[in-house]
């Protein structure tokens, strides 16, 4: 029914073993993956790769972080496991990112906005050799990522649950749009079964929206 967790916040799990599996896998080909500080507040991930063969390759984990909320303790911060890089804004407390330069992790900031800005995000990554992201985040990261109209692809997978809960959180949050008409079309579209769950791939056709 849309929903990603329950409306205390409960989501393990949504999907099927076969569906976590793909998503594993997807990390394994992807340079870096993107979440949102309340994803690491709420869920405490380790975003790493956990391939049942073994050998694979752990995504550079990025964090977008407007004001410096992350935990200090967090598997993403003190695990080691991969390279952790924040990405916030003027906003942010000079303590708290030496305190995690200290660390080892990387904060790079996008600017003096409100939140953190995008497109400037992504001209940094460039920068850093990052040719490929795969974005994680919650309804608001999503929201984020569509409304700057920085969606290459959409994945969605669909467990066959049905959730409930006017407050349960969905794929994408924010104000959204008005208008049917104005929804972005996906195209290419391409449907595989994983055990009982849909994977649905699209791409956004920006022209039409």
């Amino acid at each position: 029914d849309g929903k990603v967790a329950t409306e205390t916040g409960s989501s393990r799990w949504v999907t099927g073993e076969q569906a976590r599996l793909d998503v594993h896998r997807m990390r394994h080909d992807h340079d870096a993956i993107l979440v949102g500080v309340n994803t690491v507040i709420t869920d405490d991930p380790q975003l790493t790769t956990r391939l049942p063969e073994g050998g694979g390759k752990n995504p550079i984990r990025i964090i977008m972080d407007t004001t410096l909320r992350i935990p200090l303790h967090s598997h993403v911060i003190t695990d080691g496991e991969a390279p952790t890089w924040v990405i916030t804004t003027d906003r942010a407390d000079l303590s708290k990112k030496r305190g995690l330069e200290e660390k080892g992790i990387r904060v790079f900031s996008t600017g003096a906005e409100p939140k953190v800005h995008i497109p400037t995000m992504l001209e940094l990554l460039g920068k850093e050799m990052v040719s490929s992201l795969l974005v994680e985040g919650g309804s608001q990261i999503n929201s984020a990522f569509l409304h700057g109209r920085a969606i290459d692809k959409v994945i969605s997978y669909f467990a066959p649950k049905l959730v409930a809960g006017q407050g349960a959180p969905t794929s994408f949050g924010g104000t959204g749009i008005e208008e049917m008409g104005n929804a972005v079309p996906l195209r290419d579209i391409q449907v595989e079964m994983l055990g009982q769950d849909i994977k649905i791939t699209g791409y956004p056709d920006w022209g039409e929206s």
